[in-house]
């Protein structure tokens, strides 16, 4: 059940760097998550994270790892997006649970 505004496709790269900027993090204060040559593939967009490095980047972002995942989803920052994001999750799982 998927919303009008909710993206269909992640930018999980410029997610990572956008909260990483945020936090005044650089790529080499990540370096217990992941090292810094994969950092910047993800990064770019050239690997996905297995979501064990999602979890280590959100550790070291002291973000939860939905909450990471939620940005990559949701570019804008925009709390009326993230809420919707929510909603639609929260639709799929009671699909799920209600079949």
């Amino acid at each position: 059940m998927r919303r009008n505004n909710v993206p269909r496709h992640a930018s999980f790269g410029s997610a990572l760097q956008r909260l990483r900027a945020a936090r005044g993090l650089t790529q080499e204060d990540m370096l217990m998550a992941t090292s810094r040559r994969h950092m910047s593939r993800i990064e770019q967009g050239h690997q996905m994270p297995s979501i064990r490095v999602v979890e280590s980047l959100a550790e070291s972002l002291r973000l939860h790892p939905l909450t990471l995942l939620a940005a990559a989803y949701c570019p804008d920052g925009n709390l009326e997006s993230v809420q919707e994001l929510l909603q639609t999750v929260q639709a799929d799982i009671a699909g799920l649970i209600n079949s």
